[in-house]
């Protein structure tokens, strides 16, 4: 079909984009045609050259030719890998047990086998290690005390203008500084990241029975290699380096090379391009470590002062996640390079008052038929755009109809599970994916961070959150009250 062919072109088509969702929407041999014209010129497209618009797997790609053969260096970088691993303790979730634990692998070596930087430097500057589990390249020292300055101007000044000025530069800072312990404590304190709510919702939640949690495990990146997202460009990691990194990630998460995995930080899954989030097949196992890695850097860069707008908040997190992927059972057509169109909700609660505030269909279909409408206007070369638009047209009905006829079963299982979470605090959004029968609690958010809190909960009920970014150490290392093992 020729339309098909205009759709992919950087010129105008001929017919509109509504126009083209009616003619497929009678024809399924045409929808499968248009798919394949559709990553035809994708494939086509290659790689951009905006940095934000670079999936993990892209960025990996441009590294293929690097390979480390000395043996020197791979024996150092073995050393460097057990350092890390002996720095961490892995939180697990188990969907088919219903049960979480900690994982310590804290056992691992000695101090006497650390790697020193001499043992680095010995080594070709095009191959060294960047980091070991005791040392990295740090320009910035006591970030944590410039940090808890501005803090602190930010709560006693009167001054409206300035007060915003120092808060600005306190949660810039968070994102973008060089690591200290402290950096590293109030960024490890954000309510927000995965290993500060699930934990404490777990059993709740799986008490009824009505909700599915992913297998996940969590764990908190070591200091001198998260220092990695902040120090170091991407392009200039070393293979070695990014080989440490993804050495680490396989053993401390238990890969299996022949499983699929949802890996997203502790924060955000970057999944507007389900190739940063769903990793199958061997290659793309082997490297999930790198893709954490690259992912987290490229949220830490939305903070830097030359992007615009300075975005903050979706880097200030210390934790990678790898979760299980919950395969499709409807067989749903894709937006956002693969992601399936499962109907999905998103409620919001208040846990001080155990009361679902809302529940807002996460698809909404003006929001979102707006938003790739605007790109594809916008912006004529945007193929992706175009198409997810089409896509979502040839599906909304089905997403606005079984939301409506499920909306109020899951906000009265909602009302259920939150009545029992005693550990949490505030007004908060869950998400709940419908695949199939099965209904999955997959995140959670601070409610006025999440979108559609402000045209979801009326006004007199909406309180918004207290900040606390000052470190507790007597907290354990991950919110579980399960005993290690």
């Amino acid at each position: 079909m020729d339309f098909l062919k205009n759709l992919i072109k950087p010129k105008k088509s001929a017919l509109s984009l509504d126009e083209i969702a009616n003619m497929l929407n009678t024809n399924p041999e045409a929808i499968v045609e248009f798919e394949n014209a559709y990553h035809a010129a994708d494939f086509k497209k290659g790689i951009s050259d905006n940095y934000f618009e670079v999936n993990a797997k892209q960025a990996s790609e441009l590294r293929e030719n690097d390979i480390v053969s000395d043996e020197a260096t791979k024996e150092i970088a073995r050393k460097i890998v057990n350092e890390f691993i002996s720095q961490t303790v892995v939180y697990s979730y188990e969907r088919e047990t219903t049960s979480q634990k900690l994982i310590d692998f804290t056992y691992r070596i000695a101090d006497s086998e650390h790697v020193k930087p001499e043992d680095i430097k010995a080594l070709p500057k095009s191959i060294q290690p960047q980091c070991t589990g005791l040392y990295a390249q740090r320009d910035i020292p006591d970030t944590g005390k410039e940090l808890l300055y501005f803090l602190n101007e930010a709560l006693t000044q009167t001054d409206i203008k300035k007060q915003k000025t120092c808060y600005h530069m306190f949660r810039q800072g968070l994102d973008i500084l060089d690591l200290d312990e402290l950096t590293y404590s109030m960024i490890d304190n954000n309510p927000s990241s995965m290993g500060n709510w699930l934990p404490r919702m777990t059993k709740a939640v799986d008490k009824y029975g009505f909700f599915k949690i992913p297998n996940t495990k969590i764990i908190k990146v070591p200091i001198t290699m998260l220092q990695l997202t902040r120090q170091v460009e991407y392009p200039m990691i070393t293979r070695t380096t990014l080989d440490i990194v993804d050495n680490y990630c396989h053993e401390v998460f238990g890969l299996d090379d022949t499983k699929k995995y949802f890996v997203k930080t502790g924060i955000r899954s970057n999944k507007q391009d389900f190739r940063n989030a769903l990793i199958q097949g061997e290659k793309e196992v082997k490297e999930l470590g790198e893709y954490l890695l690259y992912l987290h850097q490229r949220d830490i860069q939305m903070a830097s002062p030359l992007c615009s707008p300075c975005i903050y908040g979706a880097g200030t997190t210390v934790e990678w996640v790898v979760r299980e992927f919950i395969d499709d059972v409807e067989g749903n057509q894709t937006i956002y390079h693969g992601m399936p169109l499962h109907t999905e909700y998103r409620v919001f609660v208040d846990f001080d008052t155990k009361e679902v505030l809302g529940v807002h269909n996460y698809w909404d279909p003006d929001v979102m038929l707006n938003h790739f409408k605007e790109r594809a206007e916008s912006k004529p070369n945007d193929i992706d755009a175009k198409h997810d638009y089409i896509t979502y047209s040839l599906n909304k009905e089905r997403l606005v109809d079984r939301y409506e006829a499920n909306k109020d079963t899951v906000t009265v299982h909602v009302t259920e599970f939150i009545k029992d979470c005693d550990d949490m605090h505030g007004q908060w959004s869950i998400d709940i994916m419908q695949n199939g029968d099965v209904f999955w609690f997959i995140d959670a958010a601070i409610a006025e961070t999440s979108a559609f809190y402000t045209s979801t909960v009326p006004e007199e009920l909406r309180r918004k959150s207290k900040e606390n970014w000052l470190p507790d150490i007597s907290l354990p290392a991950l919110a579980c009250d399960d005993t290690k093992n």
